[in-house]
């Protein structure tokens, strides 16, 4: 009885140490009254970060938080005057460390402290910068650090690029990490950008086909028995010396000393235009028949001659695109050539690495060959729908996998290509991809769901929950037969929904479109739900039905609000072209920018689309029939 009773008591004393030994960690609370210590002669970078850092904190706190020179804590140090040890960090990291009741930042290359002082800011204070114009920052007294903080960072990528928005998105960029330079540019004290000088298909100015079809012929490729200023012959060495003059001379023009990483590319034409002449087709043969040697060959010379010239900072990119996507045998890339491995082919309702996915099995065996020969990979990634752009584009289920994929196979850079004409097509979900793309770049082993809610309810409203239900369905059901999402789909292959799953989602939007939210909130889920509803007009569903005797007042309803919303294209390349249909009332919705206003053939659909409106309501008893399915889908939802 005296063994129970001792072992009682021990657990009593066990149970009572308990909050002591696992009570939270203590937390230094910043406020107002702390100082943003800088060195006494700070650098343009130093000054910048401190800055922003003093900029924000005000605004959270109500108050001024002051820069000084002077150690009196508390304060929060910057860079030199940090007592936080980069020493170990590649370039571009940064690590925020608490010290003795205060807390230090500092960061290596030329972006590393800006990029720890917006992590700060996120972390801490709840900065979110969502797009170039929706920033939450929840006000405080103080905020709230703990006593063992130490976070170390170090990029994934050495370029991060997107173009789903590309104006005024400067602060987006700092906050999300964007670095390339094609669609922002940042000051130099920011850290600046990783800029191409030449970014995409420049062989026909590098190599001036044009120029030379008439002198010389033997400059151009030789495809299908016929010349072509498509593509130019790569193994003539004089279309090699015209193209490394021009690369210099660009350099001598715009190179830029100071720059972190500036890249030339010397990329094949959006063409199939290949070289077919004796020369180009021996050396392929002779490194395992792949197109990409003789290119490969071509740009390696010039990368010499680059480095040669001392461009230390300058890369030579090339792309492994469509005919050159194969990795060759025996010849390999110098290390200060990039090659941008392009995923154009893939399915993206699948994850790369997906094994069910046979359309994305041959990606992964030209990535891993890639990776195993080349110290820079790149990929030219894509995120959009370019035949059918008001459309959902349901990859949401491959953001984050298929950037992890491209860190593990070595890739240094990124590239992800949107729609690039956002302001002229806006109907979908682009602010949100655009967010999840840059932090998913920014990390992509970061948790997305909560930044996903995060994102809807700041960007929505209350009724954010609905939309995200729509989301998920839309991610659930996306794809053609076979399951697979490919980047030109008609809306019939883009999604596979039935008749009650349409239900569900129409009432997804109208609940959210129900609850209360400030009035840009609910212009921005009217403007998404164009997407839905475009899918609808596309797919023959919900009130486009061809039961409906009203489904052609919802088509031109439709076209109304697109207009209303400033929609000008609905696919790359198509600007305005669907305006001036002249049966906007009867045409498939993807076939607007098909019907010229003068044509026979938008005059005699039009005709027969309005007899056939006519005719309906005597079909179908002025819609009884579909109305009841419509009652009956409803109650099942």
């Amino acid at each position: 009885m005296k063994r129970f009773l001792c072992c009682v008591l021990c657990v009593c004393v066990m149970l009572a140490c308990l909050p002591s030994a696992y009570a939270a960690v203590p937390a230094l609370t910043p406020d107002a009254s702390w100082s943003v210590l800088v060195p006494a002669s700070p650098t343009a970078y130093e000054r910048f970060a401190a800055q922003k850092l003093c900029s924000v904190l005000s605004e959270v706190f109500g108050a001024s938080v002051r820069m000084s020179s002077q150690a009196r804590a508390p304060y929060i140090a910057i860079g030199s005057a940090s007592e936080a040890d980069v020493s170990a960090l590649r370039d571009n990291g940064y690590r925020i460390c608490a010290v003795d009741g205060n807390i230090h930042i500092g960061g290596t290359g030329v972006r590393g402290l800006q990029t720890g002082v917006y992590r700060f800011l996120e972390e801490f204070c709840g900065r979110r910068v969502y797009t170039s114009e929706l920033t939450v920052l929840p006000a405080a007294r103080q905020i709230e650090v703990p006593a063992d903080t130490d976070i170390r960072y170090e990029p994934y990528f050495e370029y991060a690029e997107t173009d789903w928005r590309t104006k005024n998105i400067e602060e987006y960029s700092l906050a999300n990490g964007l670095t390339g330079g094609i669609y922002r540019s940042l000051p130099a004290e920011a850290g600046g950008t990783v800029r191409y000088l030449a970014f995409a298909h420049t062989m026909r100015w590098i190599c001036e086909t044009e120029k030379y079809r008439e002198s010389h012929p033997e400059y151009l490729a030789l495809h299908g028995g016929v010349r072509t200023a498509g593509q130019p012959c790569l193994t003539n060495p004089d279309v090699l010396a015209i193209a490394t003059k021009n690369v210099l001379e660009l350099l001598e023009k715009e190179h830029d000393p100071t720059a972190s990483l500036q890249i030339v590319s010397v990329s094949q034409n959006d063409n199939y235009e290949y070289c077919e002449c004796d020369a180009c087709r021996a050396y392929e043969n002779a490194h395992g028949g792949a197109h990409s040697a003789v290119v490969l060959y071509f740009v390696n010379r010039i990368a010499d001659a680059v480095k040669a010239a001392g461009y230390d900072n300058v890369a030579i990119d090339t792309f492994a695109y469509q005919y050159t996507r194969q990795a060759p045998t025996g010849v390999f890339p110098r290390d200060n050539v990039i090659v941008r491995l392009c995923t154009i082919e893939c399915c993206f309702c699948h994850a790369l690495d997906d094994p069910s996915c046979s359309r994305n099995a041959e990606m992964m065996r030209d990535l891993r060959d890639w990776s195993s020969i080349c110290e820079r990979l790149y990929i030219w990634d894509y995120a959009a729908n370019y035949a059918n752009t008001c459309l959902v584009f349901p990859d949401f289920g491959v953001i984050r996998r298929n950037i992890q994929i491209f860190y593990e196979h070595n890739v240094k850079g990124i590239y992800e290509e949107g729609n690039f004409y956002l302001p002229e097509c806006d109907t979908e979900f682009g602010d949100l991809r655009m967010y999840l793309i840059s932090k998913c770049l920014q990390d992509p082993y970061r948790e997305t769901d909560a930044e996903t809610d995060g994102f809807l309810a700041a960007y929505y409203g209350a009724g954010w929950p609905h939309i995200r239900k729509a989301i998920d369905l839309y991610t659930l059901h996306a794809g053609d037969r076979d399951g697979h999402l490919g980047i030109y789909y008609s809306a019939q292959d883009s999604m596979r929904l039935s008749n009650r799953d349409v239900a569900v989602i129409d009432a997804c939007w109208a609940r959210a479109k129900a609850t209360p939210a400030a009035a840009q909130q609910k212009a921005r889920i009217e403007r998404s739900e164009l997407s839905w509803r475009f899918w609808k007009a596309g797919t023959n569903k919900g009130e486009f039905s061809i039961l409906n005797p009203d489904r052609f007042a919802e088509k031109e309803k439709l076209f109304e609000d697109l207009q209303a919303f400033g929609v000008t294209t609905i696919s790359e390349g198509a600007d305005g072209d669907y305006l001036d249909c002249v049966c906007i009332r009867y045409a498939p919705v993807e076939r607007w920018n098909g019907y010229e206003a003068d044509s026979e053939s938008a005059q005699r659909r039009a005709r027969f689309g309005a007899f056939l409106e006519k005719l309906m309501p005597i079909l179908t008893f002025r819609g009884f029939f579909y109305r009841l399915l419509c009652q009956y889908v409803k109650k099942g939802i």
